[in-house]
């Protein structure tokens, strides 16, 4: 019986006023979402050795519901996502509102698997590569994304491999010109906050005073374990 008038329900939807529908639609329409983006790969034979190929900028987060209902669930829908991402030789494939959405950089596996090595690397198989990749996210040529200038929120994960630059991060995150809030992702532990914090501060300061034009977003910072070591403030000195 519940599952006859729940049908019936929806057999009677389209009768219902379209300026009522179109508001049922926009309820359907999620939240704020964090989206991990992430460069994938796929391994090819060539010459008898595997090596990659890069098939696009893509995600593990499903694409909203309201964009897979119908045709005019899809329609109000695409006034609020567009699809993102794309580069020299592929296609925009991420569904992103920039009005509201987090795009995320990790090196993790979206799934929470760890990154694949090279010994299970095989033919045909496509994964995510799991470095730092800021800067090829702004690089240009053949690999560099799409719309680094509409980002207005980010989440970076930090791993060894940035934490050697005079400059840290600070070069790349200045180019994300609508950026307004930055959350950094550190996997170290608590006990570094004090040290590490220190030191993303006068990093900053540097990149700050090298480009006043530079308006620095809200930058927090959360470690992997979910725990917040603060805020980083803008120390400009002459």
């Amino acid at each position: 019986m519940e599952s006859h008038i729940q049908l019936q329900s929806f057999t009677l939807f389209p009768t219902l006023p379209t300026e009522l529908r179109l508001k049922i639609w926009q309820c359907v329409i999620p939240g704020p979402r964090d989206v991990t983006i992430q460069y994938r790969t796929k391994y090819e034979e060539f010459n008898g050795k595997n090596v990659y190929t890069f098939v696009g900028w893509t995600s593990h987060d499903p694409v909203p519901l309201v964009l897979h209902i119908c045709h005019e669930s899809r329609a109000e829908g695409l006034k609020s996502y567009q699809p993102s991402f794309g580069s020299y030789f592929h296609q925009p494939k991420i569904y992103f509102d920039f009005s509201k959405d987090t795009l995320s950089f990790t090196p993790r596996m979206a799934n929470g698997d760890a990154p694949p090595s090279a010994a299970n690397v095989r033919e045909g198989v496509e994964h995510c590569y799991p470095r730092y990749m800021l800067d090829v996210f702004l690089g240009g040529g053949f690999h560099g994304a799409q719309d680094p200038e509409k980002i207005q929120f980010m989440s970076v994960d930090i791993d060894d491999t940035v934490y050697g630059l005079r400059k840290f991060i600070w070069d790349e995150i200045r180019r994300f010109s609508a950026l307004r809030a930055l959350t950094i992702v550190p996997w170290e532990d608590d006990i570094l906050s004090d040290e590490l914090m220190l030191g993303y501060e006068q990093s900053l300061a540097i990149v700050a005073r090298e480009h006043p034009e530079w308006s620095v977003p809200k930058i927090t910072v959360v470690t992997a374990q979910g725990i917040v070591w603060g805020t980083l403030k803008v120390q400009v000195r002459g």
